[in-house]
Order: C-alpha cells, then sequence, then structure tokens
C-alpha cells in the first residue's frame, strides 16, 4: 500500500502541470487533501495577502479547468469545491470521497478542520484514507477491523464498498523525534455547532477499538464556540474511565452493542426470524462483519453462558493512568462562520442532514447557490 503513496512534494508538482504556480499548487493539494473545500480567506492566510487579484486569479484558473465549483453561502460568501475526478485523480486519489457533493454541516465541518490545519502546519497529517490505513494497519498492525469504518451501498448494483475514516476529521503525528511506531497520535473531533454531545459520543464509541491498541493518543475537541468544551471534557473522562474498568462491560456503549448483536445472532443461528425486521436482519449482517472475528470467542463463552466482562476479547484496554495516559484538548477556532445556518443536536441543519429546506433529496446546490458553468467533471 504504501509503495504508491504519493508525498506532498510529489503532488504539488502534478498540480503545477496544470498551470498553477508554486503557492497555488501548494494550497491546492492542501485544500483537496483536507476536506476538498476551501474560502478566499484561507487562500490570502495561506500565502500571507489581503484578498483581491491574487485570489481571483486562481478562481478563474480552477473554474476554467473545471477543477471546482462555486457555492454561495449567506452575505453572498463563495465556497470553493474542488470537485474533479481527474484533479484528485493526478494526487493519486481518485476515489476520494472529498470530491463528492456534501450537505452543509459536513462543509462547515471540513473548512474548520482546513483552518485548524492551516494554523498548525508543523504537524504530520494523515490526510488521505490510504496514509490512514498504511499508518494504522502496516507501520503499528492494528486490525482493520478495529479501525473506523462505514459501509455504502451502490444504488446501481446494491454492491457494498467499505470506507474508513469517513469523518474525515483531521489525524497528525506531533513532532518529537520519536519513530513513527511511538510518536503520539492526535485526533481531532470538529464540532460545527451541537447543541448536544451526543455526536462527540459517538464519535469517541467508533474510535474506542482502535485507541485501545495505542500507547498512548490525544483527542482534540475542535470548535468556533467554546460552549460544550467543558462538557466534552468531562464526558472524555467519564468515557476512560468505563474503559479502564472494563471496555466490554454490558454497561458501556460497545459493551450493549456487542451483547445486543449475540442475542440477535444467536436467535438467526436458531431459526427463529420471529423478532426480525428486515432493518434488524441488515443490521445483523453489518454488524457480523464488524464484531467477527474479533468477538467470536467471547460469543463461545457467552452461549455457554459465561459472564462477558469475564472473557474480553483479545483488544488491549487503556493504558493505565499515568503520565502516558490518553490526552484530552480543546482548540478555538477564532474564524467566523456565520454564512452557514445554525446546527442541530446532531450536526445538521434547521432542515435535517441536507440544510435548511426539508426535502431528504436535496442536494447541496440547493441549499446553496451552485455557480452555473462551474460544474467540475
Amino acid at each position: 500500500m504504501s509503495s504508491s503513496l504519493m508525498n506532498y512534494a510529489e503532488r504539488v508538482e502534478v498540480i503545477k502541470g496544470f498551470g498553477y504556480n508554486d503557492r497555488e499548487a501548494a494550497f491546492l493539494c492542501w485544500a483537496a487533501l483536507h476536506g476538498g473545500y476551501f474560502l478566499r480567506r484561507q487562500y490570502a492566510d495561506f500565502i500571507g495577502v489581503e484578498t483581491g487579484g491574487t485570489i481571483n486569479a486562481l478562481a478563474e484558473k480552477l473554474l476554467e479547468q473545471n477543477h471546482a465549483r462555486t457555492l454561495t453561502a449567506l452575505n453572498n460568501t463563495k465556497i470553493y469545491h474542488l470537485a474533479s475526478r481527474p484533479f484528485y485523480t493526478s494526487l493519486g486519489e481518485p476515489d476520494n470521497r472529498n470530491r463528492r457533493e456534501h450537505a452543509p454541516a459536513a462543509i462547515k465541518t471540513r473548512l474548520m478542520g482546513l483552518d485548524f490545519a492551516l494554523a498548525n502546519p508543523e504537524h504530520r497529517y494523515l490526510a488521505t484514507e490510504r496514509e490512514k490505513l498504511n499508518y494504522f494497519t502496516e507501520t503499528l498492525g492494528i486490525p482493520l477491523s478495529d479501525l473506523p469504518w462505514k459501509r455504502y451501498v451502490s444504488r446501481k448494483s446494491q454492491s457494498t464498498t467499505t470506507r474508513y475514516f469517513v469523518d474525515k476529521y483531521p489525524i497528525f503525528l506531533k513532532k518529537s523525534g520519536e519513530p513513527e511506531r511511538i510518536a503520539t497520535v492526535s485526533f481531532c473531533f470538529v464540532d460545527p455547532g451541537s447543541t448536544t454531545l451526543s455526536a462527540f459520543e459517538t464519535y469517541l464509541e467508533q474510535y474506542a477499538s482502535l485507541w485501545r491498541h495505542l500507547r498512548t493518543f490525544e483527542v482534540v475537541y475542535v470548535a468556533d464556540i467554546v460552549r460544550l468544551q467543558a462538557a466534552a471534557e468531562r464526558r472524555f473522562k467519564a468515557f476512560l474511565r468505563r474503559s479502564q474498568d472494563d471496555p466490554h462491560a454490558p454497561e458501556t456503549p460497545i459493551g450493549r452493542r456487542v451483547i445486543e448483536h449475540f442475542e440477535a445472532r444467536f436467535l438467526y443461528e436458531r431459526g427463529d426470524l420471529s423478532s426480525f425486521s428486515r432493518e434488524k436482519l441488515i443490521r445483523l449482517r453489518k454488524e457480523t462483519a464488524e464484531f467477527s472475528p474479533k468477538y467470536q470467542e467471547l460469543y463461545e463463552h457467552w452461549k455457554a453462558g459465561a459472564n462477558p466482562r469475564a472473557n474480553p476479547s483479545s483488544a488491549p484496554s487503556f493504558p493505565p493512568s499515568d503520565s502516558s495516559s490518553p490526552k484530552f484538548s480543546t482548540y478555538l477556532l477564532g474564524h467566523d462562520y456565520s454564512f452557514f445556518c445554525s446546527i442541530n443536536s446532531r450536526g445538521e441543519g434547521p432542515g435535517g442532514a441536507n440544510g435548511p429546506t426539508p426535502r431528504a433529496a436535496q442536494g447541496v446546490g440547493e441549499v446553496f447557490g451552485t455557480s452555473l458553468g462551474s460544474r467540475a467533471t
């Protein structure tokens, strides 16, 4: 996997081949890999100039070559989306989902993630899915089944594709002089303005299996307001305490999921389908792929009537409370994102996952205004 990965310098050179200058190519590479969306002020900050003709020149090149489309948000704010397949293919990322359309809340988190990365360029970022997989599975030897994943079903063929780290939050290694295999890994959670911590709790559960393999790690709560930062730290500490006491106990979120899965799997294997709906069967199939073979031994003990707590899986628990324990920090972005609508407790616009209006099939071009003639290919 690693042999086919392009480095940053190689990618910049490829982008320059499209006619962009050094500064433009360097920024476009950064923006493409850190979410796929950017604002004019972000490019201005990157090159250290005021907005003006230099930014206009980049926008014109992007639109002329169909490398980007523009979205117009509130207050006539222009958002540029690098959405061209040939552009990403040139970067060695033909299947990168950054080129897809996204809901307003997802666009906001990507812009916030780019702001964080631009403000902290000294770190080594694992910017793409392949870079993350290469580091965690090859460098650290963590099983693929313990990484956060999501399965997508094709609308045309019903075939499935499993993707990893789909949230696209920044993950980076701090420069410390240590070998990469023992370096501290920092995981950002980007809060787009949620009113509750439900999304953060889901995030903790999704990453728990990965974190149990790490000597130490850091979670960085990135937000543009301070409202939930203190509560998020308390929630993180409570999560660690539960995991250290018993990472697979039934009262923990992952423990509850495992036990519920065992119960459904046992009924299915006995042929007792009376309680199964179509949704429950689909969930069982997905969880079987997620939990097996990781919990197979635990499942056998459970069927035999043993207490699951006494037979945890082979995944190591979190480190004890000492100097190498997991860390939590907050990062407040000093930028104005008021051109987005308000975000509800699930991190979505007032109308749901696709923004201000309630139509489920609504595209981002109907939420924002998509400039005519700027649709990328």
